[in-house]
């Protein structure tokens, strides 16, 4: 069934003319960025060592007593030096242990030592905060003064010490980021006796050992134990992070995060203007680009192993051909081991890129997911690598801000498509095409999951119950479920990392997308290296300049001006030949009595298309009579099922009885409690909690009524739409 429902995505393939042709071997020379210190030190010889705060406390006690006389100016200078080297190192000892606790996630030991070190790191940057502040103001600040800008020392000037309250909570904070990262990885649901969790019902299916019904039905039982789990540690989440903004002078939580934690230069009510226009603009064009993914075809480049060394290896070749100094970043990177890419039960699932600040090192992490996005992923954290790998790592020197690192990421991504065709051959287009619509999904997604947290933090006393019934309606709002769907809460939501361990993130992924999409552009409207240039000037900007000012400095529009997002998805569909393209799929079987005022126009037009059903030699659909157990017979048999027959060909197949027939044909177990009011068929409950068949708007069935042409249209579309479901649902960003 699986192969049939995948094949049915891959009919009618096209193969596109709008990649360039690949480029030569050699690298090629650029001048972009400024030489770091990168120490010639193997990842796997770095040693976490558990540190005390009392050492640094009492060594800024012995420089705070040098300060009364300009006389020990020398002796301030170099043991201050000495002194913030250690708190790199300390810094380092953080991220090492924090990346342990991604690499096993059930290592109950490194996420209290992660604790503890939060909790020292804590102590010392805020004791090291005054004592720059002390030697500001003392005679021995000869030496300091021409290292901080004039904004830089006003800050200093002007800080005051974390209260015990401040710290408490930014320590509660931290717990309960460990509890959530540690219960997301031990969550598993029992579905016929057996135990399941994401990664085994993926692999278990994409193996050939269950059927994709019944990994529909696993995932599905999964998602709603994560939301139950997860769920309760993220309301605990939402009342601490509330008082941490409450303790900053914040009535917004969101407006805290994102002036504070991610120095956004634009506000949480400014954006809710870019939400309304991905909306508009943007959620359709995303549908529009998925119906082409789907009718142009996928590929089995899709499916191939690219977990470990092997995206790597794959990509490789290739860097050089972009710049010579991203090659230098890519060979330290794997010369050095600093990247952990395979595959391993332990891991939590997470992608991201960090620095080893005291090293100078880089270091990138990745819970494979079995498919080309662990290619595409590698793509986009190399995209962070070779950003952190040019930044300079002292004490006060300052990091871009999120949304700047996000368009390194999914710039790299987008312009790297230009190997695609060296890369895949002939599924080089398919895999664009994935690309493409990953990175509209991005700009999608996180408007959405920015919207729903303004909501959450919002929310007084905000309930799950709340929360999802929000997710549902949001997800009707930007084209995530049909207009007719029947559920009143969805779940999903609480599979996306960020959202527990750093709120209001989300919307970084999509006002970076928008960006990075101007890049990509450029490259198909003009020369490819003049973009590429472009793209590698913006990351080498400097670390103070902001989001918007940023693009202002390449003379490029803001993501966030007004009718931004309105142009680049008109330039997009001129580009992409969006409209051309849709109206060349094979979709204009077309019949006198189906119109798009039925709500089964698009099911019954698409499996028209696709061959799945028939019409009348006069033209006509006959929607709405009797669907005959021949016609549900032949429709399961083209969509790939075996060995069925009627006894009665010509007979009406009544509502329970195709119920009955997918369940056995899907090899589905009944549910116990159907959500009908006139039925408790566990064939009926099951097909329902896959959501392949629905109910009437008075909460009936009608088991027994026969169905309709048009109601078994519904369902097969239902299926397939369910096959794409899983293959898109690898969007993780």
């Amino acid at each position: 069934m699986r192969k049939k429902l995948l094949t049915l995505l891959l009919v009618l393939s096209l193969l596109l003319a709008m990649c360039p042709v690949g480029l030569a071997a050699e690298a090629r020379e650029t001048d972009f960025f400024t030489d770091q210190p990168h120490a010639d030190v193997n990842y796997a010889d770095m040693t976490y060592e558990h540190l005390e705060a009392a050492p640094f406390l009492e060594e800024m006690e012995a420089i705070r007593a040098l300060l009364s006389s300009g006389s020990n100016a020398k002796t301030v200078e170099e043991r201050f030096d000495a002194l913030t080297d250690r708190v790199l190192y300390l810094v380092t000892m953080y991220r090492l242990i924090d990346i342990r606790t991604y690499q096993n996630a059930t290592d109950d030991t490194a996420a209290a030592e992660l604790e503890h070190t939060y909790d020292v790191y804590l102590d010392v940057s805020d004791a090291l905060c005054l004592l720059v502040r002390a030697i500001l103001e003392s005679p021995c600040a000869g030496f300091l003064k021409p290292q901080l800008s004039e904004e830089d020392q006003a800050y200093y000037l002007d800080y005051e010490a974390m209260s015990a309250e401040e710290k408490a909570l930014e320590s509660q904070e931290q717990a309960l980021t460990n509890e959530y990262t540690a219960a997301a990885a031990r969550i598993t649901a029992e579905v016929d006796g057996q135990e399941w969790d994401d990664a085994s019902a993926y692999y278990a299916y994409m193996d050939g050992l269950i059927a994709y019904e019944d990994y529909v039905e696993i995932a599905d039982a999964v998602a709603r134990e994560q939301n139950r789990v997860l769920g309760e540690i993220y309301l605990r989440m939402v009342a601490l992070r509330k008082q941490i903004a409450q303790v900053q002078g914040y009535d917004s939580y969101t407006a805290y995060a994102y002036e504070n934690i991610y120095q956004r230069d634009y506000s949480p009510e400014e954006i809710q203007r870019f939400h309304a226009s991905v909306k508009e603009h943007i959620a359709p064009l995303f549908s529009d680009l998925l119906t082409l993914w789907q009718g142009e075809g996928s590929s089995e480049a899709f499916y191939q192993d690219y977990t470990g060394d092997a995206a790597l290896d794959m990509i490789e070749p290739y860097i050089g051909q972009l710049s010579s100094e991203m090659a230098e970043a890519f060979a330290y990177m794997r010369s050095h081991g600093l990247y952990d890419t395979g595959e391993s039960s332990a891991k939590a699932d997470a992608g991201f890129t960090t620095i080893l600040d005291y090293y100078g090192a880089p270091f990138f992490f990745n819970a494979p997911s079995g498919n080309v996005y662990d290619l595409t992923t590698a793509v986009h954290e190399f995209g962070h690598y070779n950003n952190y790998y040019w930044q300079s790592c002292g004490w006060n020197d300052s990091s871009k801000s999120i949304d700047l690192c996000e368009v390194h990421s999914q710039g790299l991504e987008l312009l790297f498509s230009h190997f695609y065709p060296e890369l895949f051959g002939q599924d080089g287009d398919a895999v664009l095409n994935y690309q493409l619509l990953t990175i509209t999904g991005a700009i999608r997604e996180g408007a959405l999951h920015d919207e729903l947290q303004q909501y959450v933090y919002a929310t007084d006393n905000v309930t799950l119950e709340q929360i999802n019934r929000e997710y549902r309606r949001l997800c009707g709002e930007y084209g995530l479920v049909e207009a007719d769907d029947p559920r009143e809460m969805l779940y999903d939501w609480a599979q996306v990392p960020h959202t527990f361990t750093s709120p209001c993130y989300y919307i970084s992924y999509a006002v970076s997308a928008a960006g990075a999409f101007a890049f990509w552009l450029d490259a198909q409207e003009g020369t490819y290296f003049d973009a590429l240039d472009d793209y590698l000037a913006f990351v080498a900007l400097p670390a103070d300049m902001s989001f918007q000012e940023s693009f202002q400095a390449l003379q490029m529009d803001s993501p966030l001006s007004e009718t931004y997002l309105e142009e680049l998805t008109g330039t997009l569909r001129t580009t992409l030949k969006v409209e051309q393209r849709l109206e060349a799929l094979p979709q204009d079987v077309s019949f006198s009595d189906v119109t798009e005022a039925n709500w089964f126009y698009e099911q019954v037009r698409i499996l028209a298309s696709l061959g799945v059903v028939e019409g009348y030699e006069d033209g006509a659909f006959r929607p709405n009579e009797p669907a005959t157990w021949a016609m549900a017979v032949a429709v399961l048999t083209r969509m790939g099922a075996e060995d069925l027959s009627a006894e009665d060909p010509d007979a009406p197949i009544l509502r329970i009885e195709l119920a009955r027939l997918l369940a056995r044909t899907l090899e589905l177990s009944g549910k116990a409690g159907a959500p009908f009011s006139d039925t408790d068929d566990g064939a009926v409950a099951a097909l329902a909690e896959l959501g392949v068949l629905s109910g009437y708007a008075d909460g009936t069935f009608r088991p027994n009524e026969p169905l309709t042409r048009a109601e078994l249209c519904a369902a097969a579309y239902s299926l397939v739409m369910a096959a794409v479901d899983m293959m898109m649902g690898t969007f993780r960003q």
